[in-house]
């Protein structure tokens, strides 16, 4: 188990913000459990592989996933939202 670091764009933070209470503080959840340990049960972590580039989808809840990228000791978070993300697997 290794802690990494959250880096996530304003852009993020404000899609976040259009979500209601209850979906947003599921994905703060969904960050602590990240930045702790990938592994965590509750995320299901899934390697997603697209070509050259490898990315990786943590659950949030049934319906609304985080897509983020390992850039060496910290995550990228590339997007938040619905299970199936447009243009992201």
């Amino acid at each position: 188990m290794i802690s990494r670091s959250i880096l996530v764009g304003p852009g993020i933070w404000e899609q976040l913000d259009s979500y209601d209470k209850n979906l947003k503080s599921k994905f703060i959840r969904a960050f602590r459990f990240l930045s702790k340990d990938l592994g965590h049960p509750s995320l299901h972590a899934e390697t997603v592989k697209m070509g050259a580039v490898t990315f990786y989808r943590v659950r949030v809840d049934l319906n609304h996933r985080i897509h983020l990228e390992l850039k060496g000791d910290f995550y990228l978070v590339l997007a938040i939202g619905p299970h199936r993300l447009q243009g992201i697997g």
